[in-house]
């Protein structure tokens, strides 16, 4: 969907008394009127600046109430009496909406690509939320897991789960393809799912195929002996639960095999390897998440407010898509004729600062000229920090940090 109607739908959705009813805690809250009601405390929680709550509190009220703002304890107090689902609600109809079949979206080949991988958020130390979500391994410090259902080409958040840190990633992507096939049911037939080599198993394998999805899924090169004893090349082999798979072995840049299990029979295996790397777009994603948005700074030490933070970043990484989409066009249309040597798309990083400024204003300003206006600016700025996009770059695959460095919670709450 274009920026307009992305932020038409956000107003539409926030300001629903319905949603208030739903999420306030008691019927008692925002029942009077008050320096900042529900609709700004949502609002306020979706701003993207990494300033102190304080120092966003003053801007937010500059740019929307005017007057003299509230104590960040203040607004503590007011975030508190609602849940995290407005939030949800945002990411659910946004995405319902993305998809309904009105915009037009990037496909391959005819196929949507969806990707579902998980990744682990450190959480604030606190005594019931490490009751919630547990600590992850031999750690001193609360953990979350998380997985996602996510489209690799048009770098959208699908389904975000966040759980307990002993999650299980097979069974949270069987809840993934259970969302794709009861809410989005018509993308189903043209739809395939990358999947990582932690994933394959002969029971998830199984499911898959009685859930009508098409998949490409790495494996270890020694899942089985079976596997294990193939050559390079395509090869058709059954599993033991009468499950019929294709293998397909190439050697890559590397030279590691590169194994890959799948119900695409008819893809030729020179496509196979191509098709796989897209999958990159999940590990993306994540980066933006952690590094750019800064999911783990969460702004409170309750489970609510966990859950509020997550719900939030999920909904603002679908939020940059659309932002990004549009000055993706903007981009192509400015080099249109140039002999460059790469294709150049907006830079990400550039992106989202140039969003915590204005994103607010354009969510709740009614004025249409105005707001038209705004979101121009916003393009206009955007699509002038750019980055060439360099393909068939390979890098070393770096072993995991043994540590983090940064504190995950800001030093004001």
């Amino acid at each position: 969907m274009n920026i307009k109607n992305f932020l038409k739908k956000i107003n539409v959705i926030i300001t629903d008394p319905i949603l208030l009813v739903r999420s306030r805690f008691t019927e008692k809250c925002f029942t009077r009127n008050r320096k900042m009601g529900f609709v700004h405390a949502v609002c306020m929680m979706l701003d993207m600046r990494k300033t102190t709550l304080q120092t966003r509190l003053n801007e937010f009220f500059r740019q929307t109430n005017g007057g003299d703002p509230i104590s960040q304890q203040a607004f503590s107090k007011i975030r508190n009496q609602f849940s995290h689902l407005p939030f949800e609600t945002l990411h659910r109809e946004i995405v319902k909406e993305q998809y309904n079949g009105q915009y037009p979206l990037k496909q391959w080949n005819g196929h949507y690509l969806f990707s579902v991988d998980g990744t682990y958020f450190q959480l604030p130390r606190s005594g019931e939320i490490e009751l919630e979500f547990g600590i992850r391994g031999g750690g001193d410090r609360p953990g979350a897991g998380v997985s996602v259902l996510y489209d690799v080409l048009n770098d959208w958040s699908i389904d975000p789960i966040i759980t307990h840190t002993n999650m299980n990633e097979r069974e949270l992507c069987k809840k993934h393809i259970s969302f794709l096939n009861e809410q989005l049911g018509h993308l189903v037939p043209k739809s395939i799912v990358l999947l990582d080599r932690g994933y394959p198993s002969a029971d998830l394998l199984e499911f898959l195929e009685e859930s009508g999805i098409r998949y490409v899924a790495r494996c270890k090169n020694n899942h089985s002996n079976e596997i294990k004893k193939l050559g390079i090349g395509s090869h058709v082999i059954t599993l033991p639960n009468s499950v019929k798979i294709r293998v397909v072995k190439s050697l890559l840049v590397s030279n590691e095999m590169e194994t890959l299990l799948t119900n695409l029979f008819d893809l030729d295996e020179s496509e196979f390897s191509a098709l796989y790397q897209l999958r990159w777009g999940i590990e993306t994603s994540y980066f933006v998440l952690k590094r750019e948005l800064c999911v783990e700074k969460f702004s409170g030490k309750t489970v609510n407010s966990i859950y509020q933070d997550f719900w939030a970043s999920m909904f603002l990484i679908n939020a940059v898509a659309v932002f990004n989409a549009e000055a993706d066009e903007k981009v192509q249309q400015s080099r249109k004729g140039k002999q460059n040597k790469h294709v150049y798309k907006p830079r990400t990083s550039d992106l989202i600062v140039t969003l915590r400024d204005r994103f607010i204003f354009a969510v709740l300003h009614d004025k249409g000229l105005i707001r038209d206006f705004v979101i121009a600016q916003l393009i206009k700025t955007i699509a002038r920090s750019v980055t060439p996009i360099r393909k068939e770059r390979h890098f070393p695959r770096s072993p995991a940090p043994s540590h983090r460095t940064f504190s995950n919670l800001k030093s004001t709450l």
